[in-house]
């Protein structure tokens, strides 16, 4: 049997950034902190992941979300 290839090349993280929560719409009180992790692949949508950025490094492997890279937008031009 032929071993497939990792398709995957990391990219590192990419566009880490905090954003303020000061804005009703945005639900309780709190201040979010997420780091955007980007894995490129040569053969299928590029990921980006969202990971608590000052969480225990227990929160990285529960609390995620991950989505494809091209339907992730800034905040502000959503709003």
């Amino acid at each position: 049997m032929d071993e497939i290839p990792d398709q995957r090349t990391e990219s590192g993280t990419a566009g880490a950034r905090t954003t303020d929560t000061d804005d009703p719409r945005d639900g309780p009180e709190r201040d979010v902190r997420l780091e955007a992790v980007v894995v490129r692949y040569s053969a299928d949508s590029d990921r980006c992941t969202l990971v608590p950025r000052d969480g225990p490094p227990e929160a990285m492997l529960t609390a995620w979300l991950s989505a494809d890279l091209e339907t992730v937008v800034d905040l502000e031009d959503a709003r």
